[in-house]
């Protein structure tokens, strides 16, 4: 006689661990971000700090689909005189970019003359670690995404 509890018991613990783990992952997902956005302190460097206009987090579509959109003044699309990096607050670090001023696409702010759209992009290991985080809200505001031009040391 054929004894097939055992399978069916071990596919229904693999059923139920995996939708516990979707369960999370959507959670994660839809939490509220953590802190209000709040206007800064200016910092004492000499330093040009511009608000993204517009942020797109979507890591599970691979690379390239975590970045914020910058509307910046003309002046600094080839200014070599400033170093640009872009922070995101809740995250330690900042990453330094190179002149990534892109053509507009068709869901992105209207820069307006004087300005130039600027994509930068953030690792998608980032976004993971902040949806592991709890902070992925935090990650979808763009009040909490800044573009830093700060002068080159002569």
């Amino acid at each position: 006689m054929k004894r097939w509890g055992a399978p069916r018991t071990i596919g229904s613990a693999l059923a139920g661990v995996a939708l516990v783990l979707v369960g999370t992952v959507v959670w994660l997902l839809n939490r509220p971000p953590t802190a209000d956005c709040v206007a800064e302190a200016p910092t004492g460097r000499k330093a040009q700090e511009i608000r993204a206009t517009q942020v797109v987090v979507q890591p599970w579509l691979g690379k390239h689909h975590v970045y914020g959109i910058f509307v910046v003044p003309s002046r600094y699309r080839h200014n070599r005189k400033y170093i640009v990096t872009t922070t995101v607050r809740g995250f330690d670090h900042s990453w330094a970019i190179g002149e990534r001023f892109d053509e507009p696409y068709v869901d992105d702010p209207v820069a307006g003359p004087g300005h130039s759209l600027l994509r930068s992009y953030v690792p998608t290991r980032v976004a993971m670690w902040f949806l592991l985080n709890g902070l992925f809200g935090d990650l979808r505001r763009p009040c909490n995404w800044t573009l830093v031009f700060v002068e080159r040391s002569s």
